[in-house]
Protein backbone atom coordinates (compact mmCIF):
# COMPACT_ATOMS: atom_id res chain seq x y z
CA UNK A 1 0.00 0.00 0.00
CA UNK A 2 1.33 3.11 -1.16
CA UNK A 3 0.87 6.15 1.57
CA UNK A 4 -1.33 8.68 -0.42
CA UNK A 5 -3.70 5.83 -0.57
CA UNK A 6 -2.84 4.67 3.47
CA UNK A 7 -4.11 9.10 4.33
CA UNK A 8 -7.02 9.19 1.83
CA UNK A 9 -8.71 5.60 3.81
CA UNK A 10 -7.35 7.15 7.21
CA UNK A 11 -8.10 10.51 6.64
CA UNK A 12 -10.73 11.01 9.73
CA UNK A 13 -8.76 9.18 11.97
CA UNK A 14 -5.90 11.62 11.22
CA UNK A 15 -8.12 14.69 11.82
CA UNK A 16 -9.10 13.73 14.73
CA UNK A 17 -5.76 13.34 16.06
CA UNK A 18 -4.39 16.62 14.62
CA UNK A 19 -7.78 18.14 16.33
CA UNK A 20 -6.75 16.41 19.61
CA UNK A 21 -3.46 18.13 20.01
CA UNK A 22 -4.70 21.77 18.88
CA UNK A 23 -7.26 20.91 21.51
CA UNK A 24 -4.79 19.57 24.32
CA UNK A 25 -1.73 22.51 23.43
CA UNK A 26 -4.60 25.74 23.60
CA UNK A 27 -6.15 24.02 27.21
CA UNK A 28 -2.85 23.44 28.27
CA UNK A 29 -1.27 27.54 27.18
CA UNK A 30 -4.64 28.66 28.47
CA UNK A 31 -3.69 27.01 32.13
CA UNK A 32 -0.33 28.16 31.53
CA UNK A 33 -1.54 31.65 31.40
CA UNK A 34 -3.54 31.37 34.31
CA UNK A 35 -1.19 30.30 36.50
CA UNK A 36 0.98 33.28 35.89
CA UNK A 37 -1.53 35.54 36.04
CA UNK A 38 -2.78 33.98 39.82
CA UNK A 39 1.17 34.19 40.76
CA UNK A 40 1.51 37.71 39.97
CA UNK A 41 -1.38 38.46 41.61
CA UNK A 42 -0.67 36.30 45.01
CA UNK A 43 3.18 37.19 45.51
CA UNK A 44 2.85 39.86 48.36
CA UNK A 45 5.98 42.56 48.46
CA UNK A 46 8.50 42.21 50.97
CA UNK A 47 8.45 44.43 53.83
CA UNK A 48 11.72 45.89 54.39
CA UNK A 49 13.34 48.83 56.59
CA UNK A 50 15.45 51.08 54.50
CA UNK A 51 18.87 52.80 55.81
CA UNK A 52 20.56 55.97 53.66
CA UNK A 53 24.06 56.03 53.12
CA UNK A 54 25.72 58.99 54.89
CA UNK A 55 29.41 59.26 55.40
CA UNK A 56 30.45 60.27 58.68
CA UNK A 57 33.92 60.17 60.63
CA UNK A 58 34.66 57.70 62.87
CA UNK A 59 36.56 56.70 65.68
CA UNK A 60 38.05 53.30 66.14
CA UNK A 61 39.09 52.12 69.73
CA UNK A 62 40.42 49.32 71.29
CA UNK A 63 38.33 48.02 73.93
CA UNK A 64 39.96 46.37 77.11
CA UNK A 65 39.57 46.29 80.89
CA UNK A 66 41.73 47.31 84.27
CA UNK A 67 41.99 47.79 87.39
CA UNK A 68 42.42 51.85 89.00
CA UNK A 69 45.91 52.23 90.92
CA UNK A 70 47.51 55.05 92.75
CA UNK A 71 49.57 57.68 90.72
CA UNK A 72 52.40 57.97 93.27
CA UNK A 73 52.66 56.11 96.37
CA UNK A 74 55.56 57.47 99.49
CA UNK A 75 56.65 55.86 102.12
CA UNK A 76 57.91 58.00 104.83
CA UNK A 77 60.45 56.91 107.53
CA UNK A 78 62.37 59.24 109.63
CA UNK A 79 65.92 60.70 108.71
CA UNK A 80 67.27 61.11 112.60
CA UNK A 81 67.03 58.60 115.72
CA UNK A 82 64.72 59.48 118.35
CA UNK A 83 61.24 59.24 119.99
CA UNK A 84 58.10 60.02 118.65
CA UNK A 85 56.97 63.52 120.07
CA UNK A 86 53.74 64.66 118.28
CA UNK A 87 51.42 62.88 115.28
CA UNK A 88 49.71 65.41 113.12
CA UNK A 89 47.36 63.47 110.81
CA UNK A 90 45.40 60.29 110.84
CA UNK A 91 44.37 57.85 108.54
CA UNK A 92 42.48 58.88 106.08
CA UNK A 93 43.89 62.53 106.12
CA UNK A 94 44.33 64.33 102.77
CA UNK A 95 47.74 66.55 103.17
CA UNK A 96 49.46 68.76 100.65
CA UNK A 97 53.19 68.34 99.95
CA UNK A 98 55.39 69.67 102.78
CA UNK A 99 52.67 69.21 105.41
CA UNK A 100 54.18 68.16 108.85
CA UNK A 101 52.90 65.10 109.66
CA UNK A 102 54.91 64.41 113.07
CA UNK A 103 57.99 65.20 115.05
CA UNK A 104 60.44 63.50 116.51
CA UNK A 105 61.66 64.77 119.78
CA UNK A 106 64.79 66.98 119.10
CA UNK A 107 66.55 67.59 122.31
CA UNK A 108 69.42 65.64 121.75
CA UNK A 109 70.54 67.31 119.05
CA UNK A 110 70.00 70.46 120.35
CA UNK A 111 72.88 69.45 122.87
CA UNK A 112 74.88 68.34 120.04
CA UNK A 113 74.50 71.61 118.02
CA UNK A 114 75.57 73.72 121.17
CA UNK A 115 78.86 71.74 121.72
CA UNK A 116 79.28 72.08 117.74
CA UNK A 117 79.25 75.73 117.81
CA UNK A 118 81.44 75.75 120.91
CA UNK A 119 83.94 73.82 118.88
CA UNK A 120 83.14 76.40 116.12
CA UNK A 121 83.92 79.56 117.95
CA UNK A 122 87.54 77.27 119.34
CA UNK A 123 88.56 76.45 115.63
CA UNK A 124 87.95 79.72 113.91
CA UNK A 125 90.40 81.18 117.08
CA UNK A 126 92.65 78.57 116.12
CA UNK A 127 92.17 79.74 112.50
CA UNK A 128 92.91 83.13 112.97
CA UNK A 129 96.02 82.16 114.92
CA UNK A 130 97.35 80.08 111.87
CA UNK A 131 96.63 82.72 109.86
CA UNK A 132 98.66 85.60 112.10
CA UNK A 133 101.51 82.72 112.29
CA UNK A 134 101.45 82.83 108.81
CA UNK A 135 101.66 86.65 107.87
CA UNK A 136 104.35 86.91 110.56
CA UNK A 137 106.25 84.24 109.15
CA UNK A 138 105.89 85.93 105.40
CA UNK A 139 107.10 89.30 107.28
CA UNK A 140 110.47 87.29 108.41
CA UNK A 141 110.81 85.92 105.20
CA UNK A 142 110.74 89.35 103.09
CA UNK A 143 113.10 90.65 106.82
CA UNK A 144 115.75 88.04 105.34
CA UNK A 145 115.30 88.41 101.79
CA UNK A 146 116.62 92.07 102.39
CA UNK A 147 119.16 91.18 104.86
CA UNK A 148 120.22 88.66 102.31
CA UNK A 149 120.21 92.14 99.27
CA UNK A 150 122.23 93.42 101.98
CA UNK A 151 125.05 91.00 103.15
CA UNK A 152 125.69 90.38 99.57
CA UNK A 153 126.26 94.31 99.00
CA UNK A 154 128.62 94.34 101.42
CA UNK A 155 130.24 91.07 100.64
CA UNK A 156 130.96 92.59 97.30
CA UNK A 157 132.13 95.47 98.89
CA UNK A 158 134.47 94.02 101.21
CA UNK A 159 135.89 92.04 97.69
CA UNK A 160 136.24 95.10 96.49
CA UNK A 161 138.65 96.77 99.38
CA UNK A 162 140.23 93.19 99.61
CA UNK A 163 141.04 93.63 95.57
CA UNK A 164 142.52 96.90 96.40
CA UNK A 165 144.76 96.02 99.34
CA UNK A 166 146.23 92.98 97.57
CA UNK A 167 146.93 94.93 94.41
CA UNK A 168 148.40 97.96 96.38
CA UNK A 169 150.56 95.11 98.67
CA UNK A 170 152.28 93.69 95.51
CA UNK A 171 153.52 97.23 94.32
CA UNK A 172 155.03 97.83 97.60
CA UNK A 173 156.60 94.45 97.65
CA UNK A 174 158.13 95.96 94.19
CA UNK A 175 158.64 99.03 95.86
CA UNK A 176 160.61 97.41 98.98
CA UNK A 177 162.92 95.05 96.84
CA UNK A 178 164.25 98.17 95.38
CA UNK A 179 164.10 100.39 98.28
CA UNK A 180 161.78 102.13 98.13
CA UNK A 181 159.95 101.59 101.31
CA UNK A 182 160.61 100.24 104.72
CA UNK A 183 160.13 97.02 105.90
CA UNK A 184 157.88 98.62 108.85
CA UNK A 185 155.54 100.11 106.10
CA UNK A 186 155.60 96.91 104.17
CA UNK A 187 154.93 94.87 107.54
CA UNK A 188 151.80 97.83 108.25
CA UNK A 189 150.49 97.02 104.41
CA UNK A 190 150.50 93.09 105.41
CA UNK A 191 148.93 93.68 108.49
CA UNK A 192 146.03 95.36 107.19
CA UNK A 193 145.64 93.47 103.99
CA UNK A 194 145.15 90.35 106.73
CA UNK A 195 142.93 91.91 108.61
CA UNK A 196 140.68 92.99 104.98
CA UNK A 197 140.86 89.55 103.89
CA UNK A 198 139.58 88.24 107.62
CA UNK A 199 136.70 90.76 107.22
CA UNK A 200 135.86 89.24 103.84
CA UNK A 201 135.87 85.75 104.76
CA UNK A 202 133.69 86.42 107.74
CA UNK A 203 131.41 88.22 105.63
CA UNK A 204 131.14 85.44 102.78
CA UNK A 205 130.83 83.03 105.76
CA UNK A 206 127.55 85.19 107.18
CA UNK A 207 126.38 85.42 103.43
CA UNK A 208 126.54 81.72 103.11
CA UNK A 209 124.68 80.94 106.12
CA UNK A 210 121.75 83.42 105.38
CA UNK A 211 120.92 82.30 102.20
CA UNK A 212 120.05 78.67 103.31
CA UNK A 213 116.56 77.88 101.91
CA UNK A 214 117.20 80.92 99.97
CA UNK A 215 118.49 79.31 96.93
CA UNK A 216 118.40 78.67 93.55
CA UNK A 217 118.86 75.34 94.97
CA UNK A 218 116.18 75.11 97.21
CA UNK A 219 114.08 76.39 94.67
CA UNK A 220 114.63 73.43 92.32
CA UNK A 221 114.34 71.09 95.32
CA UNK A 222 111.05 72.43 95.60
CA UNK A 223 110.13 71.56 91.96
CA UNK A 224 109.69 74.74 90.73
CA UNK A 225 111.40 75.99 87.43
CA UNK A 226 113.45 79.09 88.52
CA UNK A 227 111.91 82.57 87.22
CA UNK A 228 113.98 85.08 85.66
CA UNK A 229 111.99 87.49 87.33
CA UNK A 230 113.18 88.83 90.62
CA UNK A 231 109.89 89.11 91.93
CA UNK A 232 108.28 86.19 91.16
CA UNK A 233 111.64 84.64 92.46
CA UNK A 234 111.51 86.33 96.44
CA UNK A 235 107.39 85.24 96.01
CA UNK A 236 108.22 81.69 95.27
CA UNK A 237 110.92 81.73 98.26
CA UNK A 238 108.05 83.30 100.33
CA UNK A 239 106.20 80.28 99.35
CA UNK A 240 108.90 77.82 100.18
CA UNK A 241 109.71 79.44 103.25
CA UNK A 242 106.71 79.66 105.22
CA UNK A 243 105.09 76.24 103.45
CA UNK A 244 104.40 74.57 107.43
CA UNK A 245 102.76 78.05 108.90
CA UNK A 246 100.32 77.57 105.36
CA UNK A 247 99.99 74.40 105.90
CA UNK A 248 98.95 74.84 109.86
CA UNK A 249 96.81 77.63 108.26
CA UNK A 250 95.24 75.32 106.10
CA UNK A 251 94.59 72.92 108.16
CA UNK A 252 92.91 75.75 110.80
CA UNK A 253 90.26 76.00 108.07
CA UNK A 254 89.53 72.47 107.32
CA UNK A 255 88.98 72.12 110.83
CA UNK A 256 86.50 75.07 110.85
CA UNK A 257 84.93 73.75 107.45
CA UNK A 258 84.70 70.38 109.21
CA UNK A 259 82.99 71.83 111.97
CA UNK A 260 80.62 73.97 110.27
CA UNK A 261 79.29 71.49 108.26
CA UNK A 262 78.49 69.00 111.51
CA UNK A 263 76.81 72.04 112.64
CA UNK A 264 74.85 71.94 109.21
CA UNK A 265 73.95 68.41 109.54
CA UNK A 266 72.49 68.96 113.09
CA UNK A 267 70.88 71.55 112.47
CA UNK A 268 69.56 69.64 108.95
CA UNK A 269 68.23 66.56 111.36
CA UNK A 270 66.71 68.99 113.76
CA UNK A 271 64.88 70.22 111.02
CA UNK A 272 64.24 66.33 109.63
CA UNK A 273 62.70 65.87 113.00
CA UNK A 274 59.63 67.06 111.76
CA UNK A 275 58.39 64.50 108.80
CA UNK A 276 56.57 66.36 106.16
CA UNK A 277 54.58 64.88 103.59
CA UNK A 278 56.38 64.51 99.96
CA UNK A 279 53.37 64.47 97.63
CA UNK A 280 50.09 65.91 97.79
CA UNK A 281 47.55 62.74 98.64
CA UNK A 282 46.07 61.05 101.52
CA UNK A 283 47.47 59.40 104.46
CA UNK A 284 47.16 55.77 103.83
CA UNK A 285 48.67 54.01 106.53
CA UNK A 286 50.13 55.62 109.81
CA UNK A 287 52.10 53.04 112.10
CA UNK A 288 53.80 55.21 114.93
CA UNK A 289 52.72 56.06 118.42
CA UNK A 290 53.43 58.83 120.30
CA UNK A 291 56.66 58.40 122.58
CA UNK A 292 57.35 55.51 120.03
CA UNK A 293 61.20 55.45 119.50
CA UNK A 294 62.16 55.18 116.33
CA UNK A 295 65.23 54.72 113.42
CA UNK A 296 65.64 55.76 109.73
CA UNK A 297 64.38 52.31 109.09
CA UNK A 298 61.18 53.09 110.97
CA UNK A 299 58.31 53.53 108.17
CA UNK A 300 56.25 56.02 109.74
CA UNK A 301 53.45 56.89 107.41
CA UNK A 302 52.29 56.01 103.78
CA UNK A 303 51.13 58.71 101.83
CA UNK A 304 49.03 58.35 98.11
CA UNK A 305 48.03 60.52 95.17
CA UNK A 306 44.60 59.95 94.17
CA UNK A 307 44.23 62.91 92.26
CA UNK A 308 45.16 61.75 89.51
CA UNK A 309 45.17 57.65 89.19
CA UNK A 310 46.72 54.94 86.74
CA UNK A 311 43.92 52.42 85.51
CA UNK A 312 46.40 49.53 84.30
CA UNK A 313 44.94 47.54 81.33
CA UNK A 314 46.99 44.45 79.81
CA UNK A 315 46.69 45.04 75.97
CA UNK A 316 47.11 42.18 73.45
CA UNK A 317 50.04 42.10 71.60
CA UNK A 318 47.96 42.39 68.25
CA UNK A 319 45.88 45.40 69.33
CA UNK A 320 49.70 46.82 70.70
CA UNK A 321 50.91 47.74 67.44
CA UNK A 322 48.14 50.71 67.39
CA UNK A 323 48.90 51.87 71.17
CA UNK A 324 50.73 54.78 71.48
CA UNK A 325 51.36 57.96 74.03
CA UNK A 326 49.28 60.45 74.68
CA UNK A 327 46.30 58.86 72.71
CA UNK A 328 42.85 59.27 74.09
CA UNK A 329 40.80 56.61 76.37
CA UNK A 330 37.69 56.87 77.91
CA UNK A 331 36.74 54.95 81.14
CA UNK A 332 33.52 53.41 82.74
CA UNK A 333 33.95 51.84 86.54
CA UNK A 334 30.92 49.54 86.89
CA UNK A 335 30.44 50.46 90.66
CA UNK A 336 30.07 54.11 89.42
CA UNK A 337 27.19 53.51 86.98
CA UNK A 338 27.04 54.71 83.39
CA UNK A 339 29.25 58.20 84.07
CA UNK A 340 32.38 58.42 82.17
CA UNK A 341 35.87 59.57 83.03
CA UNK A 342 38.44 60.87 80.05
CA UNK A 343 41.59 59.79 80.63
CA UNK A 344 44.98 59.28 78.25
CA UNK A 345 47.93 56.61 77.55
CA UNK A 346 51.10 57.39 79.67
CA UNK A 347 53.10 54.60 79.59
CA UNK A 348 53.37 51.48 77.61
CA UNK A 349 55.21 48.86 78.35
CA UNK A 350 58.48 47.66 76.40
CA UNK A 351 58.03 43.74 77.65
CA UNK A 352 55.33 41.27 76.74
CA UNK A 353 54.39 38.63 79.13
CA UNK A 354 55.30 35.49 78.21
CA UNK A 355 52.23 33.70 79.56
CA UNK A 356 49.72 35.73 78.37
CA UNK A 357 51.28 37.58 74.99
CA UNK A 358 50.41 41.13 76.79
CA UNK A 359 51.69 44.57 77.83
CA UNK A 360 50.88 46.36 80.65
CA UNK A 361 49.51 50.07 79.73
CA UNK A 362 49.15 53.00 81.65
CA UNK A 363 46.01 55.45 81.40
CA UNK A 364 46.65 58.31 83.41
CA UNK A 365 42.94 60.26 84.70
CA UNK A 366 42.13 62.90 86.74
CA UNK A 367 40.26 62.04 90.05
CA UNK A 368 39.55 65.46 91.76
CA UNK A 369 36.35 64.22 92.57
CA UNK A 370 38.31 60.96 94.35
CA UNK A 371 35.11 58.94 93.00
CA UNK A 372 37.94 56.35 91.39
CA UNK A 373 39.44 54.65 94.08
CA UNK A 374 42.20 51.68 93.87
CA UNK A 375 41.12 48.61 93.01
CA UNK A 376 38.27 49.52 91.66
CA UNK A 377 37.50 47.04 88.21
CA UNK A 378 37.24 49.39 84.92
CA UNK A 379 36.76 49.40 81.33
CA UNK A 380 38.43 51.29 79.09
CA UNK A 381 38.21 52.53 75.27
CA UNK A 382 41.11 53.55 73.94
CA UNK A 383 40.63 55.75 70.63
CA UNK A 384 43.39 54.59 68.00
CA UNK A 385 42.38 56.40 64.64
CA UNK A 386 40.01 58.65 62.86
CA UNK A 387 38.54 57.70 59.80
CA UNK A 388 37.29 60.80 57.74
CA UNK A 389 34.00 60.29 55.52
CA UNK A 390 33.61 56.42 56.14
CA UNK A 391 31.01 54.53 54.70
CA UNK A 392 29.34 52.67 57.61
CA UNK A 393 26.62 49.95 57.40
CA UNK A 394 24.97 47.48 60.05
CA UNK A 395 26.54 43.72 59.82
CA UNK A 396 22.63 42.75 59.49
CA UNK A 397 22.15 44.27 56.16
CA UNK A 398 24.74 42.42 54.56
CA UNK A 399 23.95 39.06 52.68
CA UNK A 400 27.05 36.54 52.39
CA UNK A 401 27.34 33.77 50.12
CA UNK A 402 30.08 33.22 47.39
CA UNK A 403 29.59 37.24 47.68
CA UNK A 404 29.25 39.67 49.73
CA UNK A 405 25.70 41.80 48.59
CA UNK A 406 23.71 44.35 50.01
CA UNK A 407 20.50 45.44 48.30
CA UNK A 408 20.15 48.54 47.41
CA UNK A 409 16.08 49.88 46.97
CA UNK A 410 15.29 51.45 43.70
CA UNK A 411 11.21 52.17 42.47
CA UNK A 412 10.29 49.70 45.34
CA UNK A 413 12.64 46.77 43.95
CA UNK A 414 15.77 45.57 46.15
CA UNK A 415 18.42 45.46 43.62
CA UNK A 416 21.41 43.19 44.14
CA UNK A 417 24.86 44.78 44.80
CA UNK A 418 28.07 43.73 45.19
CA UNK A 419 30.36 44.96 47.64
CA UNK A 420 33.57 45.35 49.45
CA UNK A 421 34.27 45.05 53.10
CA UNK A 422 37.26 46.57 54.69
CA UNK A 423 36.79 45.77 58.46
CA UNK A 424 34.61 45.46 60.82
CA UNK A 425 33.76 47.58 63.77
CA UNK A 426 32.65 46.44 66.92
CA UNK A 427 31.28 43.10 65.39
CA UNK A 428 28.04 45.32 64.48
CA UNK A 429 29.22 47.51 61.51
CA UNK A 430 31.07 47.00 59.04
CA UNK A 431 33.28 49.98 57.09
CA UNK A 432 32.73 49.27 53.56
CA UNK A 433 35.46 49.91 50.76
CA UNK A 434 33.92 49.82 47.87
CA UNK A 435 30.29 49.05 45.99
CA UNK A 436 28.20 52.22 47.88
CA UNK A 437 28.04 56.00 47.82
CA UNK A 438 26.56 58.70 49.66
CA UNK A 439 22.65 58.73 49.35
CA UNK A 440 22.15 55.20 48.44
CA UNK A 441 19.55 53.88 50.32
CA UNK A 442 19.90 49.75 51.15
CA UNK A 443 17.58 47.58 53.17
CA UNK A 444 18.45 47.08 57.08
CA UNK A 445 15.93 44.10 57.05
CA UNK A 446 14.32 41.12 55.65
CA UNK A 447 17.88 40.43 54.20
CA UNK A 448 17.60 36.89 54.44
CA UNK A 449 14.11 36.98 52.06
CA UNK A 450 15.41 39.49 49.76
CA UNK A 451 16.82 38.28 46.16
CA UNK A 452 17.92 40.52 42.94
CA UNK A 453 15.02 42.24 41.70
CA UNK A 454 12.43 41.42 44.68
CA UNK A 455 9.38 43.52 44.86
CA UNK A 456 9.41 45.72 48.36
CA UNK A 457 7.42 47.64 50.88
CA UNK A 458 9.18 50.28 52.79
CA UNK A 459 7.72 50.03 55.91
CA UNK A 460 10.54 52.22 57.57
CA UNK A 461 13.08 54.58 57.19
CA UNK A 462 15.64 54.40 59.87
CA UNK A 463 18.07 56.81 61.09
CA UNK A 464 22.19 55.99 60.46
CA UNK A 465 23.51 55.97 63.95
CA UNK A 466 26.89 57.82 64.99
CA UNK A 467 29.62 55.90 66.10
Amino acid sequence: MNIPQFLINNRRKILLIVLSIIIISTIYSIISMVTKENITVTTPAIEVETLTIKPQDIVKKINTIGSIQYKDKAIISSKVFGRVEKIYVEQGNKVKNGQALARIETYPLELQLKEATAELEKAKANCRLAEEKLMQAERTVEQRLKAIAKSKLELLDKYVTLKNTEDVLKKKEQLFKVGGITETELNSLKTNHHTIKTQFLQAKKDYETLVVGYRDSDIKKAGITIPKNEKDKNNILIQINTAMEKSECDAAKSHVQQVSTQIEIIKTNIKEATIVSPINGTVALRSIDIGEKVTDETNLFVIINTMQVYCIAQINEKDLLHITTNQSVELTVDALGNKKFNGKVTIISPILDQSSRTAEVKILCNNNDSQLRPGMFARASIFTQTIKDAIIIPVSSIKESDTTNVFIIKNNLALQKKVTIQERINEEYALINDGLQEGDIIASSSIKLLYDKAKIKIVRQAQQNKL
